[in-house]
């Protein structure tokens, strides 16, 4: 790996490390998580927007991944870092190719580059350890005025950067759902993927999963005290196959007045077009050695499929690098409980 956007890619990934502490043989973020296996069935819409071959054929097995946010891989589910919650999905889409879809409970994303997302990550430690700092300060007694102004400082500078990123100021100020379980909230794809269909027209859309029996979250926080802390991979364990996950995909189509390259803008357009259903029936065999392996792509044709590409985004060429390396890191490495 060389060049500019590699090394972003590395300061990225130094950074979460740093925030969240480096935990071997794990993903730098989402790293709590589970394999699950299915089936994507194509509705008829599918094949007018795209030649890519689950848009198309009878259905496709699918490998997926469900996980809380943050890089702690022992979380607790309801924690404020374990969000948002994702779903990685990989499409067999035959022999040797497959696309990726990957998404998340928050819809966006926090800043519209890699750039700015590493100044997100680098203020929000900068924050973390002056506040661990004042309170070590506290509990020794004394003067803990250095401390204080050093916090007061870090403080406002993140607040700045918020004021002058709204997309980042809303990722963190947002609400942090917790649903009943994973097939209870919806998950956007934040990036624009382009799709070309067999006229040879042209398609930007990007994606949204909504679960087949509707959003239902918890909201009463004495409910979420009691909660067990792996109350969601619990539910995947025991709930298949006789209750499957089932998600609509629905492509959002964009208008032409529509911003393709910042994941932060949201689509103007309210044209949605349900491209399929993803059925999840089965926990996968083999989890902690597979989730070691198999590393998702936010680049679409990543895995050699026709019909699908990606968008000049910027922020898809930073999130691959960064799962890129994570990939590499973790397949080196002895996970450690």
């Amino acid at each position: 790996m060389s060049g500019p956007q590699d090394n972003l890619s590395k300061e990225l990934v130094d950074e979460m490390q740093a925030i969240f502490g480096k935990h071997p043989g794990y993903r730098t973020t989402h790293a709590k998580g589970l394999l699950v296996e299915g089936t994507f069935t194509p509705t008829q819409h599918a094949q007018t927007l795209s030649t890519a071959a689950h848009f198309n054929q009878a259905s496709t097995p699918v490998v997926a991944r469900f996980s809380v946010g943050g890089g702690i891989p022992h979380i607790p589910d309801v924690d404020n870092n374990a969000t948002p919650k994702g779903i990685a999905i990989r499409f067999h889409t035959g022999h040797d190719t497959h696309t990726d879809l990957i998404s998340h409970s928050f819809n966006g994303f926090a800043t519209r580059n890699g750039e700015d997302f590493l100044t997100f990550l680098q203020l929000l430690q900068a924050v973390n350890v002056a506040e661990f700092l004042l309170k070590q300060a506290k509990e020794k007694g004394g003067d803990y005025s250095k401390e204080q102004e050093n916090y007061n400082k870090a403080q406002a500078a993140f607040g700045a950067f918020l004021a002058t990123h709204p997309s980042a100021a809303k990722f963190v100020t947002s609400p942090k759902p917790n649903p009943f379980n994973y097939g209870t909230i919806t998950y956007y794809e934040p990036n624009t993927h382009v799709l070309t269909n067999k006229e040879g027209k042209v398609t930007n859309v990007r994606y949204r999963l909504d679960p087949a029996d509707g959003d239902h979250l918890y909201t009463d926080p004495e409910q979420l005290k009691k909660l067990p802390a792996s109350y969601l991979e619990d539910d995947l364990q025991q709930r298949f196959p006789s209750k499957p996950i089932v998600l609509t995909i629905q492509a959002h189509i964009a208008s032409p007045d529509d911003v393709l390259d910042d994941a932060t803008v949201p689509y103007k357009s309210t044209t949605f077009v349900p491209v399929g259903k993803l059925e999840i029936n089965k926990v996968a065999d083999d989890n902690v050695a597979r989730q070691k392996e198999i590393a998702f792509s936010p680049s679409p044709d990543k895995g050699g499929i026709k019909g699908i590409a990606s968008s000049q985004d910027p922020l898809i060429q930073a999130r691959k690098g960064v799962y890129w390396i994570s990939a590499d890191q973790r397949r080196h490495e002895k996970q450690v409980e």
